[in-house]
């Protein structure tokens, strides 16, 4: 028996949702763009089989909080993060990627081909996007609010009103390729630091390489920026030098793991880019101004005082 498909359904599918609540707007020329509700059971949780490379960015939405998340790409972990409500993150599908679910949740997900984007930006009249890019975990207020025009839509996507789903999801391409696409657009600089695709793509590789494998160099070329020029134009730009931001991330995401699960202080070292726990209580106790054992027994604390008000 051939198994059913939709278009757009390749996370949906990699999680055995066969029936996931789905929207396709067809108003561009020779593509289109769908939405699907992804509810995340007991029964998703564990490592999801890889999803077929291809060029179509993603946009995951996340609709309830997911206290941590794996998401691996090439059979390497490449995010391990928490999200909150109204969190987002984008990847392109030509990564090849899995991920691990630890949690239930909810999200909306946006699938958008390659030939999409660029039939959005033809008949828009903009220059050709290369690449759509977020810091993972960032809160769009704007993408929310447009998201949620759609949500009472998925209760009965087979009556939904097509024009509908077109307006609101090509207003949703619209705002993503202008926010978060890395063509150039009309807005303001900080004089002397990145343009905001150059920000963009720094924090992704920075974060991507918390270990600090990655030399600034890297970041600086992929920027199109010398390594001196990049440096200088980064803490213009965000007020820290890449090192500081890097390591506020570390403890961003250290705190996350401390808080949301059960993992060793040594584990949570190494996964957030510290050389040993040592490293890891030194720094982040000159942070966050207790050490990690202590700080997760306050979140513990409070986390118990919530349930019990």
């Amino acid at each position: 028996m051939t198994e059913r498909r939709f278009f757009g359904d390749a996370v949906a599918r990699s999680l055995g949702l066969q029936d996931a609540p789905s929207l396709t707007a067809r108003a561009l020329r020779k593509s289109a763009i769908a939405a699907t509700r992804i509810s995340c059971g007991e029964r998703q949780l564990g490592m999801t089989p890889q999803i077929p490379p291809e060029d179509t960015f993603i946009v995951a939405l996340y609709l309830t909080r997911l206290p941590y998340h794996e998401l691996w790409s090439g059979g390497r972990p490449l995010f391990m993060q928490g999200y909150a409500a109204n969190a987002m993150r984008i990847v392109n599908l030509a990564g090849e990627f899995s991920a691990r679910i630890t949690h239930p949740h909810e999200s909306m997900n946006f699938h958008i081909p390659r030939s999409a984007l660029d039939a959005f930006t033809a008949d828009a009249g903009m220059r050709r996007i290369g690449n759509l890019a977020c810091t993972p975990g960032i809160v769009d207020p704007v993408l929310a609010h447009l998201a949620a025009a759609l949500r009472p839509a998925f209760e009965r996507p087979h009556e939904a009103n097509a024009l509908f789903v077109d307006h609101v999801t090509l207003a949703i391409c619209a705002y993503l390729a202008g926010k978060y696409g890395d063509a150039p657009a009309a807005r303001t600089e900080t004089k002397g630091g990145l343009s905001a695709a150059q920000l963009r793509r720094a924090e992704e590789l920075l974060a991507d390489n918390c270990s600090g494998d990655l030399l600034l160099a890297d970041v600086a070329r992929e920027c199109g920026l010398s390594r001196q020029y990049f440096t200088k134009a980064f803490k213009t730009t965000t007020g820290v030098t890449p090192h500081r931001w890097l390591q506020r991330y570390r403890i961003e995401s250290a705190k996350a793991l401390l808080r949301d699960t059960k993992l060793p202080l040594v584990d949570i070292a190494i996964r957030c880019g510290f050389a040993d726990q040592s490293h890891f209580t030194r720094v982040f106790s000159a942070h966050a101004g207790a050490s990690p054992a202590a700080w997760r027994r306050v979140q513990d604390d409070a986390a118990v005082g919530r349930r019990l008000a």
